[in-house]
């Protein structure tokens, strides 16, 4: 039987689950292209499922959402510590004056580096990996990168059947010649969107987080909340922009607690599939963020 206090040496071991659930309805049109594999006629059909029914793939929305994160992690407060790397990979000097000024920077954006570095020394290869992991910044601890695996899931957004009218939208498109600003002859194309209005149902999922991970998840969720997320492609068109309505999220926290109410979340959650609370989005959001500014 495993101590309690070495319980959590292994990081697979699961210490809790956040379970997030609500609708993504479409505020303008989306377009999610699916490549020519369809039967559409269209030059840019949307991405269908096998039953003809648009869909978000998880990894379009997934993507929305860290780009979103990104771009608001740097304007939050010092206080908080958060840090993301935005995937921007720095030049060699940066990285010098950054090692020199004693400031970590995220492995991801050093990618370059670290594999020279693994080639000189190819007797530590594996243990400068162990000791860059430690260096990642707070959105890639939570999305993933090539030093670590991610620890949200996003499941691809289906469409509710009730929800769903039967009709494509086909729009036109011209190339324009950025010389002349006109458009060029001959150059005209159609794409395929879903109408605004559109509903799909959001589930992500997210295991063993930190309140750094709850914090800047809940950052990123807050934008679609509020309705300045967008997803999908030809944003500047438009398109893409949506709103999450009915948020729901339900907990599992196993770490932190006493051995008997550990036993009693666990059973319940494997016999039942029971979280130990479930609570608005609102609230929710509204909690983690605020601890953010505390």
């Amino acid at each position: 039987m495993i101590e309690p206090a070495n319980r959590y040496e292994n990081r697979y071991q699961l210490r809790n689950r956040y379970h997030f659930k609500g609708r993504l309805v479409m505020q303008t049109a989306l377009h999610i292209g699916g490549g020519k594999v369809t039967l559409s006629s269209s030059d840019s059909p949307v991405v269908l499922t096998p039953e003809r029914l648009p869909f978000i793939p998880g990894s379009s929305f997934k993507g929305a959402l860290r780009s979103t994160i990104e771009k608001l992690v740097p304007s939050l407060p010092d206080s908080a510590d958060l840090y993301s790397c935005g995937l921007i990979e720095q030049a060699d000097n940066r990285q010098q004056a950054n090692q020199q000024n004693g400031r970590k920077t995220c492995p991801t954006i050093r990618q370059r580096s670290i594999a020279r570095e693994r080639r000189n020394n190819p007797g530590r290869a594996e243990q400068i990996v162990e000791e860059e992991i430690e260096n990642l910044c707070n959105t890639c601890q939570l999305f993933g990168s090539p030093f670590a695996a991610s620890r949200i899931n996003v499941n691809d957004l289906y469409m509710p059947d009730e929800e769903w009218s039967g009709i494509i939208q086909v729009r036109d498109g011209v190339a324009i010649d950025r010389d002349s600003e006109r458009a060029r002859d001959r150059l005209k194309y159609d794409f395929e969107v879903v109408p605004a209005s559109a509903t799909f149902n959001l589930e992500i999922t997210l295991e063993n987080a930190t309140p750094q991970d709850l914090q800047i998840l809940c950052v990123g969720l807050s934008e679609f909340v509020h309705g300045f997320g967008v997803v999908g492609g030809k944003r500047s068109r438009g398109l893409g922009a949506c709103r999450l309505m009915n948020l729901q999220v339900s907990s599992l926290v196993l770490d932190g607690t006493t051995e008997e109410e550990r036993n009693k979340h666990l059973r319940n959650f494997l016999l039942r599939g029971e979280f130990s609370s479930v609570e608005p989005g609102e609230s929710f959001l509204e909690r983690h963020i605020s601890a953010i500014f505390q």
